[in-house]
């Protein structure tokens, strides 16, 4: 069942080492806040293992510089917990792409990044070709 609160939900998917999240409409730094600290505790028996993070983002407006700012900060908490690679789920949206680029470089993890039309390609990626 997933965890809600405001635009975002987390919910891990059944069977494999993967935290998902998915948000609709506007998000705020509060909101993000909580995700980080929803999604680390959900992966935090996988820490020694490895574990990964998708995004679906296809619904979500684009974020202001400062909300930016807390995505890299919890990209780099993600990276420090384990977190081996994060997939985005953007549809058809280049800006969301482009901005989901952008907070990973700044993240300066070098943690593997996948970007995607749909969840489906997602998990199939994620299984492929970064084993998890």
């Amino acid at each position: 069942m997933a965890q809600k609160n405001g635009a975002q939900s987390v919910e891990t998917i059944a069977g494999r080492k993967i935290v998902f999240s998915k948000g609709v409409g506007q998000t705020n730094i509060d909101e993000l806040k909580w995700l980080t600290d929803t999604v680390l505790s959900n992966a935090k028996l996988w820490k020694s293992t490895g574990w990964a993070y998708i995004a679906d983002c296809s619904e979500m407006k684009p974020v202001s510089p400062s909300e930016g700012g807390e995505l890299v900060t919890m990209t780099k908490k993600f990276v420090e917990a384990g977190c081996k690679a994060f997939a985005f789920v953007e549809g058809k949206s280049i800006m969301l792409k482009i901005q989901a680029q952008k907070n990973t470089q700044r993240s300066e993890t070098g943690v593997a990044e996948g970007h995607f039309a749909t969840l489906d390609e997602a998990l199939a990626w994620l299984k492929d070709e970064v084993k998890i």
